[in-house]
């Protein structure tokens, strides 16, 4: 039993009182509300006319290339290219986050570096260094 528009086994199968095919129900439901008809004949079709199926749960039927040892492999092949693919991926992602993280500690470093230095250079104190106090966390990273 498989759906006559995708093909697969469906998991809420329905089928149709006036063509007799069997569909996915979300599929046929969205098809029939959009247009009206049958996505096979073309006939029209109302939700009304559309039958649930009473069906086995616990078996499903493998699909095709399931069912022999060469085609085992190929799924499992396709699975880890796939499962490879998503690994590449993230190792990028994860080299471009610790590039933009050590160019923003290293500028974050140079700037309480200069501050400290600032200060120092200005070692008079007076009033005006009073109005413009260094934040704490620029402190202890300079000393």
């Amino acid at each position: 039993m498989f759906c006559a528009i995708s093909g697969n086994v469906p998991d809420q199968p329905v089928v149709s009182n006036k063509s007799g095919h069997l569909f996915e129900k979300k599929l046929v439901e969205k098809y029939v509300r959009e247009t009206g008809k049958c996505p096979i004949t073309g006939e029209p079709l109302a939700l009304e006319d559309l039958l649930p199926v009473k069906a086995n749960k616990a078996v499903k039927p493998r699909t095709a290339p399931a069912t022999s040892v060469p085609g085992l492999l190929g799924i499992f092949h396709d699975e880890w290219d796939a499962l490879m693919l998503e690994t590449h991926t993230l190792r990028q992602g994860l080299h471009s986050t610790r590039q933009e993280l050590s160019h923003a500690l290293y500028q974050h470093d140079a700037a309480c570096r200069v501050i400290a230095r600032l200060i120092k250079v200005r070692g008079d104190g007076g009033a005006r260094h009073e109005r413009h106090q260094t934040p704490s966390w620029c402190l202890t990273n300079a000393q």
